[in-house]
């Protein structure tokens, strides 16, 4: 399947995906080839087929990009409601998850416009205690160029979804 053709679908699963879970999955590669996945909450994508990360607190990750700079990123729909309708019309209204292929930049500091998009996404939690904790100095990021998808599908559910 063709990414840049299914780019604005797949940016709509992951819209649904980052609502219903406020974080995405990322899975890196060891040295010894053993997989990391890691929660990373805030993600955001592009209009051409790249995206970011804030590169804050996995120590994990950043060693496996010493070795190998493949992620697989994964977003899940994971909403009651849209599982309970889709199951009783028995047709997905738009597909449940989607895997991203991609490889990672070095770190860099983000720019004023990013770190606007982040702090547009954390607003809600501004004058709470652990928003300070957790997002108060974030300012490095990672981009993803990515190359690849794979749409998680169920046989009938998902039929004509993705081109």
């Amino acid at each position: 399947m063709d990414l840049e053709r299914n780019w604005t679908a797949i940016l709509n699963v992951l819209g649904h995906a980052r609502r219903a879970n406020r974080f995405f999955s990322i899975a890196t590669v060891d040295a010894d080839g053993n997989p990391h996945v890691t929660p990373i909450g805030h993600v955001f994508f592009r209009d051409d087929m790249t995206g970011y990360y804030f590169d804050a607190y996995s120590k994990v990750m950043p060693r496996n990009f010493e070795h190998n700079r493949r992620v697989c990123l994964m977003g899940v729909n994971s909403s009651t409601g849209f599982w309970l309708k889709s199951l009783m019309k028995g047709q997905f209204s738009s597909a449940p998850a989607v895997r991203l292929f991609g490889e990672v930049s070095d770190a860099r500091e983000a720019t004023g416009e990013e770190l606007a998009r982040l702090q547009q996404a954390t607003r809600i939690t501004r004058r709470l205690k652990g928003h300070r904790l957790l997002w108060r100095d974030l300012n490095r990021v990672r981009d993803i160029r990515f190359d690849g998808f794979s749409p998680a599908s169920y046989p009938v559910m998902c039929d004509g979804l993705w081109q």
